[in-house]
């Protein structure tokens, strides 16, 4: 299998992170350089994004989301979804609540900061999408070892990447405290790195952040 992913991006970092649960024989591919992705990349995914999963057979699946459920359908063991359906449920909601409620309005918070007008307005939207995000993770949230309790999920191959952003975020948006209220959420950080999988997602995507802005800088100067 590969799959097209750039270590700073969460929503491949998401799908990395499960293959590294999974031990799963994946090559890790870099797609063409540019922001966006430059139009030929199109030939391989179709809504010119990243991740894009190319299976053994050669099928073409996207969306971080349907990575997901294919690699836990087609690799089984071990499993990171629970046995009972109601449980199952769960950690599919709280997932797509990390992924729809938080990830998404941080993306489009440092979208908005780089834009050469700041939208008052609009920022004000997404911090207060953001909050009621992380109120719902928060309330969600176990004591650890892992996002929700005991045993290793996808809860915890979303969780990584979101939390590992708001380290930056926070910077870069002068809240400093913006975590505060949240602290299982705030301390996660700490579970993420003592798992190995995970721990190996947190410092690829460091590593990419280190590049990204060295690229910003060097572009500035």
């Amino acid at each position: 299998m590969k799959l097209y992913s750039r270590p700073l991006s969460p929503y491949s970092s998401i799908v990395r992170g499960l293959a590294y649960l999974k031990d799963l024989p994946l090559k890790i591919v870099a797609p063409p350089a540019g922001f966006p992705l430059p139009e030929e990349f199109r030939a391989i995914s179709p809504l010119n994004r990243i991740p894009v999963l190319i299976t053994g057979s050669g099928e073409t699946i996207v969306e971080s989301v349907v990575i997901a459920e294919y690699l836990e359908e087609r690799f089984p063991e071990p499993t990171l979804l629970p046995a009972d359906s109601k449980d199952r449920a769960l950690v599919r909601m709280f997932s797509r609540i990390v992924d729809l409620d938080v990830l998404t309005p941080v993306m489009r918070l440092f979208e908005l900061h780089f834009v050469p007008s700041r939208d008052e307005a609009a920022i004000a939207t997404q911090f207060a999408r953001l909050h009621h995000g992380l109120t719902a993770v928060e309330a969600r949230m176990a004591q650890g070892p892992f996002a929700l309790g005991d045993t290793v999920s996808f809860a915890d191959a979303w969780l990584t990447p979101t939390r590992f952003v708001f380290n930056h975020f926070r910077t870069m948006t002068g809240r400093h405290d913006l975590l505060a209220p949240y602290p299982k959420f705030d301390a996660y950080e700490q579970i993420a790195l003592q798992q190995p999988a995970l721990s190996q997602v947190w410092g690829e995507m460091s590593d990419g952040l280190k590049i990204f802005l060295s690229e910003l800088e060097a572009g500035a100067a």
